[in-house]
């Protein structure tokens, strides 16, 4: 028997005809993985293969993406997009046995193939993950009663106000009470331009195979570092080597925060300046912001930042960290963490 412990949401800070809408650099695997970040919350006793549940038309990727997400073997079920579907994934888990499982959703209706552009999307671009863990208390979630022909995240969003009475344990987190249609104006016919660029991208500088892009992808998605027990040093990224003594047997595995980190210098990248990896984002959606931000304990990354317009994010600000897309290379997207402005003002 499981129980739902965790619900978290997730909605873009874009908005367009009064529907929240994902910006450019966001798909249904970015906002189903920031979802399912807020709902993991790392549990150490998670007993592995996670079993991820998956409504919506996510890409290929996915199936090993999700471990990505998470740092563990994870088994992924497919499902419809469909509140029926949601509905019987939650309830084969809680009836069934075994460790710590998670159904997420999220949808992308504005982008779908029969997305129409002159009329503004419905219901709008969000995800929701459900974590359930091992309990051998009987709490099923239940949605509500005739949602069967809504969106699947409608009805996740529609159950916390119905039904939060029927898991009582359950901790609701993320975007609850977000104004669906009150987020940072885009334009949404230029965004899907971007977003819907070829995929047929080649690096003429900097360019990672895609084997050492998957090796890399603890520090790339998770900031995941090593801690020296003999010099009490941190590397990041992690490379298997201290960094301060050279050390290779004294090393523990660290995970840095995702989120509150230190804005120390900020630039802006325009036409002519960007890496050629780039390219169609700059052509598409003009210059963007590069900053240099600080982890709490001194140490320094650079990430593009997103979410807001050029110029906007300071020196001295905090900001956030989310998984998104960053180019397309070798006929697929790659991923990697983006800084967001934590203070509304600032997009």
């Amino acid at each position: 028997m499981r129980n739902v412990v965790r619900v978290a949401a997730y909605l873009p800070v874009g908005s367009s005809g009064g529907s929240r809408v994902a910006a450019a650099d966001e798909d249904e695997f970015t906002l189903a993985a920031t979802a399912l970040e807020r709902a993991w919350s790392n549990p150490a006793d998670a007993v592995e293969p996670v079993v991820v549940h998956a409504l919506g038309e996510f890409p290929p990727m996915v199936d090993w993406g999700f471990a990505g997400v998470l740092g563990r073997e994870v088994a992924v079920i497919r499902h419809r997009p469909t509140a029926s579907e949601l509905a019987r994934a939650l309830r084969s888990l809680e009836e069934g046995e075994g460790g710590h499982a998670v159904v997420v959703t999220a949808e992308l209706p504005e982008r779908s193939s029969d997305a129409d552009p002159a009329k503004p999307p419905a219901p709008g671009a969000a995800a929701v993950a459900f974590m359930l863990a091992a309990s051998n208390k009987s709490r099923p979630f239940s949605l509500s009663k005739g949602t069967s022909d809504r969106s699947a995240v409608s009805s996740a969003l529609r159950a916390k106000g119905s039904d939060a009475e029927a898991t009582p344990d359950a901790t609701f987190i993320g975007d609850w009470d977000a104004s669906p249609g009150k987020g940072r104006p885009i334009d949404a016919e230029a965004t899907r331009r971007a977003a819907n660029r070829d995929l047929s991208g080649r690096s003429e500088g900097a360019y990672v195979p895609r084997p050492r892009y998957i090796e890399n992808l603890p520090s790339r998605w998770r900031f995941g570092a090593q801690e020296c027990d003999a010099c009490h040093f941190t590397t990041f990224p992690a490379r298997g080597v201290c960094r301060r003594c050279g050390r290779r047997d004294a090393l523990t595995s660290a995970t840095l925060p995702r989120d509150g980190l230190h804005v120390i210098a900020t630039t802006t990248i325009g036409k002519g300046g960007q890496p050629t990896e780039f390219d169609g984002q700059v052509e598409a959606a003009g210059p963007y912001d590069v900053a240099l931000v600080e982890f709490p304990n001194g140490i320094r990354v650079t990430l593009q930042v997103t979410d807001t317009v050029p110029g906007r994010v300071k020196v001295g600000d905090t900001v956030n960290t989310l998984l998104r897309r960053l180019y397309p290379m070798e006929e697929e997207w790659r991923y990697g963490r983006k800084a967001v402005p934590v203070d509304p003002s600032t997009r």
